[in-house]
């Protein structure tokens, strides 16, 4: 009669998340402060590269900001297009796409 040990269904080992990576978008409709606030708070982001991330998204059109598996991406990207609205009604610009 075999033993547990030998009736065991191979070990499968745990494959890790795809990882996706959150982009934002330079509109010029925002202020720094508005998104230097947005990523310290839904990002979690310390104020230096929150700053820090805000001049590249100014200087170059964009910048990633996460990259993270896709769920917490999306919820990211939600928060901050629905949590970062201008006097305008204008959402910042955010988009989620898969990290390289």
């Amino acid at each position: 009669m075999p033993t547990a040990l030998e009736t065991r269904e191979p070990t499968r080992l745990a494959q890790p998340l795809p990882l996706y990576n959150v982009i934002v978008h330079n509109c010029n409709c925002h202020t720094f402060d508005d998104v230097i606030v947005a990523f310290v708070r839904i990002i979690n982001m310390n104020p230096g590269e929150a700053s820090q991330k805000a001049f590249e998204i100014d200087y170059h059109g964009r910048a990633i900001v996460a990259t993270v598996h896709e769920e917490l991406a999306e919820l990211y990207a939600d928060r901050l297009k629905t949590e970062t609205v201008n006097q305008l009604g204008i959402a910042l610009r955010v988009s989620v796409v898969p990290a390289r």
